[in-house]
Parts: C-alpha cells; structure tokens; sequence
C-alpha cells in the first residue's frame, strides 16, 4: 500500500521515491522547471526505456520532450506535465521491459521452452491488460487511495496497548498477584539490561508486567533467550539495526499488536495478517521465530518441522516504512509461502518472488500457500475454504463458527477490484442469535473505510473495523480455518 494512498507502482526506481510516489497517488505533478530527486529517477525511467538523457534532476525540454513522447504513445494527452497517468504508463512501460527476462528465468527454471514461457507470459499480461488485479494495476489494492490519514513516511507506532476490553471483546488480562519467582525475575532483569534505556520498550514491558502476562507461560523465557544470544552482525553492518533494537520491537508488538503494518507499496499483506494473528494468539510463539531468524544462521524451525528463512536481501531498510522486525519476519513469510520457493527466493526490495511475478506480475500469497504456511507457524491442522467452490454465505459462515470458537482467522476479501488479506477477530450476533456483522483488521495499519467492501472504521483506529454479516459473505473470497 503507498504511503500516499496506494501507488500501484511496480518498478523499483519508481516505487522507492518519495516524489514519484506522491505523483503516482495523484498528490503531486512533475512539469518542466521542477528540480530535484523526483526528476532525476524520472529521467533514470525515461532513460530505461529508450530516451537517454543526462539525470541531473532538472526538467528541461529534453525530459518534457521524452513526457510527451511517452503520453502520445499511451494515448494520454501531450501536456508534457507528469501526472498520476503518465507515471502509470511509465510504470508499465518498465514492467514490460523486464519481461523477457522473467519469461527467460521461468522456461530455465520450470523446464519450460523459451516458446512455451513466453506464451504463458504474453497470456498473463494479457489478462493483465484486460483488467485483471496486479501490482502494476492501480486496482490491485485501490483500497489505500481512500486512506488520507496514510501520509508520507513511516506513520508513528501506537505506543499504548489496546485498551483492556476493546471492541474485537477481547477480555483483560488478570493481573498476577504477588511477586515474579526468583528464576523470572533473574530473567526479566537480563531482559531489562539488554534494553538499556529504551524508554518505550521498557515501559511496554513493564505493561506486560503488570497485566500477568509475565508471570507464567514461555513469553518471558523467550524474551531473555533473546536478550542473551548475540543478533546477526549483517543487522548492524547492512541494516543499521542497533543489537538491542530487534528485541524492543518484539516487546512493543507484543505489548500493543496493533503497531503491526503491511508497509507502503508492499503486496505483504498476507505475511501482515499472519503475523498480527501470531501476535494476538501466541506472543511468545511470534518471540521465538522472530529470535530464530535475526540470528546469525538466518532460520528457525517451525512447529512442523519446516525451516523459515529470513532472506538476506530484507535486511536492508526500504521506503516501506514498516518497523525493522515487520519487514524482516513479514519478508520470510512470504518467502516460504512462494511457491517453488527452492527456486525462486522472495525479493523484498522488488516486492516479487520472480515466480508469481512471472505469472501475475505482482507478488501473492495464494490461499492453498497461505494454509500451508500458517500450518507451518501456528500447528495443528488447518484447511483453506473458498468461494471458488462453495457459496460466499457457506465460506462465511465457516469463518462465524471458527471465530464463535475463539479463533482469530485470517480472511481474503474482494477489495475494491483486487483481492486483500484482512484478519476477522469476532462475530457480532443479533437479538435473535444470527451473525449481524464481524469485526476485521487490516494490516495496512490504517483505513477510512472508503470504497469496497463497504465497512465502518473502529473509535480505535490502527486498521480496525466494522463490517456487515451480509457484507461479509457478499465480499469473501477464501480463509483459512483450523480444521
């Protein structure tokens, strides 16, 4: 999602500029006379596509010549101002220019021949054409374009918890009474230590103190294993992660879930629904995984036996404005989602796993991958349910009964044209005992509401809201339930 409202941006040199992306979100517009970072990736991209020029950031008539040139060829009108369409085409333009590659990388990959891979690949971007969602398709999360709170930048993390009984119903905590055992508060202290003065993270913990969350249970145990084992030095050395820093975020997410966020431009928001789920299911569960693969060896085994990875290229920050561990964990889930994930490794900096982009031109989680993966995480066993097979009102109420047992369930909604990850966390009944309406959560962080499916924000904000039963069962597209 853009931190604009969504960009629907693709190519990298374009996504990861600010300018660019408050063009492409309809904020902003390049004209001849403009100077800066914004012009100069413009004349990279108008570069890259067979206009060269010298990028020294200002727009003068050789770059207005190459806008014009490129709004006559795309049927926009030749105004020479670059505006939310042109950076569109631009976008397009670029998406294209690497295909052969990806035709090529797929036939060698596959087993296809060159002739058969680009035909898949010629048929895919024809259905992108024809109005398919795609992340170089604006209506691939349109969803965002309605979100004004989303503004530049990382938006502030939420840095109080939930409140006690919030309107997902959830009860309070029973505060533990008396003081931590000996061994706890051993423990505790070591985790004190290793966050220095990180006034936040320590006030989170002390939140998780008094609510009992400390008391008993693995959380506490795989805080101080964490505060005790020494973090990748590639954090530091490629990503600028302080030692102590992994370890306050994980304190502060789980002290408040709701700092979980998708991030700008990310198609993430499968891995965000999974892991705010794991958040608000098992903490201390979310504490391991993350601990395992921000070690040195980069991998943790999961409950079923499977290996997560962290791949190396999510280190590094990006424009996607998440937290340092959103972007790490997130980026790992979506590569042991991908499929063929032997072959074809989930490139963060692109927002692609080479594979589905291939296909689709975007990076996906399907709902089979999905299942697997939060099998993978969560344990136990767990099936996909989809409005492919059965009737949205059966899939829904799959979902009402899941919920009705405690579980918290991650949903895939039709969403303004696309499709969307979101996490239901309770079913609202009626006088007469039917489903009313359901409580959801979308990982972007943020949402105003606007557009489809219908829905109300929540008085807490962070991505909650209100949806209609009817809605619901008229918008659900697939979940995965415990079977």
């Amino acid at each position: 999602m853009g931190d604009n409202g969504n960009t629907g941006l693709g190519a990298p040199e374009l996504a990861s500029n600010d300018v660019l992306r408050s063009v492409a979100a309809g904020a902003a517009a390049l004209a001849q006379g403009a100077h800066g970072d914004g012009v100069r990736a413009l004349q990279e991209a108008l570069g890259a596509i067979g206009d060269p020029m010298t990028a020294d950031g200002s727009f003068g008539p050789k770059t207005h010549a190459a806008v014009v040139a490129l709004q006559a060829a795309e049927g926009l009108p030749p105004t020479g101002i670059v505006d939310a369409a042109t950076i569109a085409a631009l976008d397009r333009r670029l998406a294209a220019r690497r295909a052969p590659a990806l035709d090529e990388a797929l036939a060698r990959a596959a087993g296809l021949g060159p002739d058969q891979a680009a035909a898949l690949g010629r048929a895919s971007r024809a259905v992108q054409a024809s109005g398919a969602p795609s992340r170089h398709d604006q209506a691939y999360f349109t969803d965002a374009s309605g979100l004004p709170q989303v503004v530049r930048g990382a938006e502030p993390d939420p840095d109080a918890p939930p409140p006690a009984v919030d309107s997902v119903g959830d009860s309070p905590a029973t505060p533990a009474s008396g003081a931590l055992a000996a061994d706890r508060s051993a423990r505790l202290d070591e985790v004190r230590r290793a966050l220095g003065g990180d006034a936040r993270a320590l006030a989170a913990l002390d939140r998780l103190l008094a609510a009992g969350r400390l008391h008993a249970g693995a959380l506490l145990p795989n805080l101080a294993t964490m505060a005790g084992v020494r973090r990748d030095p590639r954090l530091v050395l490629e990503g600028g992660i302080d030692p102590h820093l992994v370890l306050a975020q994980a304190i502060r997410h789980v002290d408040n879930p709701l700092r979980v966020k998708q991030g700008a431009g990310r198609g993430t928001c499968g891995a965000g629904t999974m892991e705010y789920v794991l958040l608000r299911v098992d903490p201390a569960e979310f504490v391991r995984i993350l601990d395992g693969i921000t070690r040195e060896a980069g991998e943790v085994t999961l409950r079923s036996g499977r290996a997560l990875r962290m791949p190396r290229n999510a280190i590094g920050r990006d424009a996607s404005g998440r937290v340092d561990i959103d972007r790490l964990l997130q980026s790992a889930l979506m590569n042991h989602a991908t499929a063929m994930s032997w072959i074809f490794d989930y490139d963060n900096p692109e927002d692609n796993d080479s594979f589905w982009a291939a296909l689709g031109g975007d990076s996906r989680v399907p709902l089979g991958n999905f299942t697997s993966l939060f099998q993978d995480v969560m344990g136990g066993s767990y099936t996909s349910v989809s409005s492919l097979l059965r009737s949205g009102a059966s899939v829904a109420d799959d979902v009402a009964g899941a919920m009705g047992r405690g579980e918290k369930v991650p949903v895939l909604l039709k969403w303004d044209g696309g499709h969307h990850w979101v996490a239901a966390e309770k079913i609202e009944r009626g006088a007469g005992g039917a489903p009313a309406s359901v409580i959801l959560r979308n990982p972007v962080g943020s949402d105003s509401c606007q557009g489809s499916p219908p829905r109300a924000p929540l008085p807490e904000g962070c991505g909650r809201f209100r949806m209609k039963y009817a809605d619901l069962a008229a918008h659900i597209s697939g979940a995965t339930i415990r079977s």
